[in-house]
């Protein structure tokens, strides 16, 4: 590489093109850098663990059996805030981390990672979050997908899956999605319930009567996962669902 950077960076040469060249130093001090970062945190974990063992052993005199392991260097890192606040949310964040494929993200405690989503606002999510890492448009795509989904497209992945703890009637303070869904149901007892949300509320997925209800996931699932990434970006998902109204100009 520092070869070929000499080469490429001096005029004299054929295939001259300091664009090649600039390359060839910015990858290096990538790697540099990306080296300096993991070798820190390897270091850090070490220096805690020993520091760790000391303060055991003079505070309480027995030996420590707790080690901290050095897990995984972000790449990039996203903590979203809390719903209707401006605080960090807890256990709940999405990095890029490097992978043999190049670059994965990791979910932590969010939707993607979540069973009580359909699976369109997980798939949703995970394509979010690696266009934020990797600096690519948002707004475009989520417009056709929610052009898609009003069309009919996603019908098979707007499914939501929730447990029943209890026979359906004895719900009697409140009755949640999965209970009402499991009301209409020719035998359901206890168990997993799948359901979709319709025209005349939650039904059975495998005995829907009515149509679904597609501005129900439009706003529940899509504007859900989507509002803390067009957030960070400065933009609205009213630009992306085509709610915005325009002013009157009287």
């Amino acid at each position: 590489m520092n070869s070929f950077y000499g080469v490429l960076g001096t005029p004299a040469c054929r295939f001259h093109d300091p664009r090649l060249a600039n390359a060839i130093t910015a990858f290096g001090r990538e790697m540099l850098l990306w080296c300096q970062a993991r070798a820190l945190g390897e270091s850090l974990a070490a220096a805690l663990n020993r520091d760790l063992a000391r303060h055991i052993a003079e505070r309480w005199r027995v030996t420590s059996r707790l080690e901290l392991v050095f897990d995984r260097l972000y790449r990039r890192l996203f903590l979203p805030p809390v719903r209707h606040g401006t605080a960090g949310a807890r256990k709940r964040y999405a990095g890029l981390v490097d992978s043999p494929a190049g670059g994965e993200v990791v979910f932590i405690g969010m939707e993607a990672v979540r069973g009580d989503w359909t699976d369109l606002a997980r798939d949703v999510q995970r394509e979010l979050y690696a266009r934020l890492f990797t600096d690519r448009p948002v707004l475009e795509y989520l417009s056709e997908v929610v052009a898609d989904l009003r069309k009919g497209r996603f019908d098979d992945r707007l499914v939501y899956r929730k447990s029943l703890r209890k026979a359906p009637e004895a719900y009697t303070t409140t009755t949640p999605p999965h209970v009402a869904a499991a009301r209409k149901m020719a035998d359901k007892r206890r168990g997993r319930v799948a359901y979709v949300i319709t025209t005349d509320g939650p039904e059975p997925a495998d005995e829907r009567r009515h149509p679904i209800d597609h501005e129900h996931y439009v706003d529940r699932q899509l504007r859900a996962v989507a509002e803390p990434v067009l957030a960070l970006l400065g933009q609205d998902f009213a630009d992306a669902s085509g709610s915005r109204k325009q002013l009157s100009l009287f």
